[in-house]
């Protein structure tokens, strides 16, 4: 080792120089900058700084071949900017399509544009979608029970105006439904029930408008045993019936009433309605059971006795009706002799042998009076 001040040897283990004094300083005696390894290392990390400062430099310097097509459209920043804003709104456009396509208000209106074309079938599967899709709302379930009633679906029909009614009491369209549906099916019950159960003034002004007020019988439904003059009479309109149990709304089986109607033997149904321009009343249907009986014994007197003096006999005929008599015994019939008047008792012990024939042509059984009559 050589001293730091004057330069000269220093001895080994010597602590201070033996030239000129100077204390010995501990310096290596090789640059670590000359070592290998560490020359090594300081280079790659150079030349990786080198790297890193080229790959910055190429990133900020703009390319020198112009971008085509959507590239080119994408980089520029506000075209960027439209383009997705454009996409948004065909996004927002096809999520309320398909959310208006399976709406109420699309169902009703697709089953209104059914409607238009008399497809009844088809209409009332969109109303019954728009059902299924709010069961609160009352247009859809209108208008497919009026669809219902075309249809002859009338229990279906029946079932949604009375959901409706049940929420809307005051709801005019579905009474004038329900009243149609009722006349329409002549389930007259159901029609007085439903009548009689409104209150509101605007729904029995409907009930007014919409019925006309079925006739009146003078005679109730049953069975007699003579006949029967019956008389039909209604508020407004004309009346119209029929005697063989057919509909007297009917075109040509009606027969227009005028005077009261002569029931006779037999079963007869009287049919009848009220006509009010193009609106027809309830058809009112009463059977009636006419039995004809067999008449009593005309009424004579005397009825029989013993006599010694001349006398008479008279019998009570009812109205419309007539006496035939024997002599000898036998049985009358309407080719014997005719009462006409007071009938001498004949001498001797005879029997007056009377029937009545009423003015059915029906005859009564055979009364039998013994006169004897022997003058002093």
């Amino acid at each position: 080792m050589k001293c730091s001040k004057c330069g000269a040897e220093i001895k080994s283990g010597s602590v201070y120089c033996d030239s000129c004094g100077e204390a010995v300083q501990m310096v290596p005696d090789y640059n670590l900058l000359e070592d290998d390894f560490l020359v090594s290392i300081l280079e790659e990390k150079k030349q990786e700084d080198a790297r890193h400062a080229a790959d910055i430099a190429q990133e900020e310097k703009p390319s020198e071949a112009p971008k085509k097509g959507f590239a080119a459209l994408w980089s520029n920043k506000t075209t960027r900017m439209v383009l997705i804003g454009g996409l948004v709104a065909v996004a927002a456009l096809i999520i309320g399509l398909v959310f208006y396509l399976t709406s109420y208000a699309h169902y009703v209106s697709k089953g209104k544009s059914y409607d238009a074309k008399d497809a009844y079938e088809a209409a009332v599967t969109y109303y019954e979608k728009a059902i299924a899709k709010n069961d609160t709302k009352v247009q859809a379930k209108i208008l497919a029970a009026d669809d219902y009633i075309r249809l002859a679906d009338y229990d279906r029909a029946e079932e949604l105006l009375l959901q409706v009614i049940a929420n809307e009491p005051d709801n005019i369209d579905a009474y004038r439904s329900l009243i149609l549906l009722y006349q329409t099916t002549e389930d007259y019950d159901a029609l007085t029930y439903l009548q009689d159960s409104v209150t509101d003034p605007a729904i029995v002004a409907l009930f007014e408008e919409s019925l006309v007020t079925p006739p009146v019988f003078s005679e109730s439904a049953g069975s007699f045993n003579d006949d029967i003059s019956l008389e039909l009479s209604c508020d407004v309109g004309t009346i119209y019936y029929t005697l063989d149990g057919s509909d007297p709304s009917k075109e040509d089986n009606g027969i227009r009433y005028q005077e009261p109607i002569l029931l006779t033997e037999g079963t007869t149904t009287v049919k009848a309605v009220c006509q009010d321009g193009d609106k027809y009343s309830q058809v009112l249907s009463q059977k009636y059971k006419i039995t004809y009986q067999t008449p009593d014994y005309p009424e004579v007197s005397p009825m029989d006795g013993s006599f010694t003096m001349p006398t008479t006999i008279t019998i009570n005929v009812p109205e419309g009706c007539e006496v035939y008599y024997t002599w000898d015994g036998s049985k009358p019939t309407t080719a014997s002799t005719r009462y006409t008047g007071p009938i001498d008792v004949i001498e001797g012990n005879n029997i007056l042998s009377v029937i009545l024939v009423d003015k059915h042509g029906k005859t009564s059984d055979v009364l039998q009076c013994n006169y004897k009559y022997i003058p002093e």
